[in-house]
């Protein structure tokens, strides 16, 4: 699979870095109560800085286009 152009890359790590855990959290919040939301914030926030880690480190997703 081909890499997006660079801004895209950077816009969706910074969505996946952002919206994931946010959203975790407020519908933890609303469904289960303040301190199941803040885990369930936390925990998809883990998750999400480890997927960004690996999309940067091991994919070469940080590295600008040679084009």
């Amino acid at each position: 699979m081909k890499k997006p152009p660079y801004p895209y890359r950077i816009g969706l790590i910074m969505i996946l870095l952002t919206a994931v855990p946010i959203g975790a959290t407020q519908l933890g919040w609303y469904f289960y109560g303040k301190q199941v939301g803040f885990d369930f914030g936390m925990i998809a926030g883990t998750f999400s800085v480890i997927l960004a880690g690996y999309l940067m480190y091991q994919k070469g997703w940080r590295d600008e286009d040679e084009d």
